[in-house]
């Protein structure tokens, strides 16, 4: 004898991530980078009903299969890394003018990090 296994609730919840998901990247086709927190916001404004109970894990794997990169706690799409290291080294640029000893070696490290960052890996060298 066997019993019958329910296997809505899991069947319900691939379908709200892959709905999470495909939200996820339309949103980021018009947005170049977004903090997660920022991102719930925006996802509920387009779509109230849509579950982002779930959104860190869904990001996390959307990560891992490169289908979005991050550079420290901002997520985009991998066409807009080029854009986002742009913006960012010319942010480093217009703060830091001519860096002084004090910040000098974290204003380079900094730079070295973004010049070298890829959408998945910081790695200085």
């Amino acid at each position: 004898m066997s019993r019958a296994v329910d296997r809505k609730p899991a069947v319900t919840e691939v379908a709200e991530n892959i709905r999470l998901e495909r939200a996820i990247l339309n949103l980021l086709e018009t947005q170049c980078e977004i903090y997660p927190a920022h991102l719930a916001g925006a996802l509920r404004e387009r779509d109230a009903a849509l579950p982002v109970h779930g959104l860190g894990g869904v990001l996390e794997k959307l990560f891992r299969e490169q289908r979005v990169a991050r550079l420290w706690h901002r997520y985009m799409l991998p066409d807009d890394v080029g854009a986002v290291r742009r913006k960012w080294l010319a942010a480093i640029d217009d703060r830091t003018g001519e860096p002084d000893a004090s910040t000098g070696d974290a204003v380079a490290r900094g730079r070295r990090l973004l010049e070298s960052w890829n959408g998945w890996s910081l790695d200085a060298r």
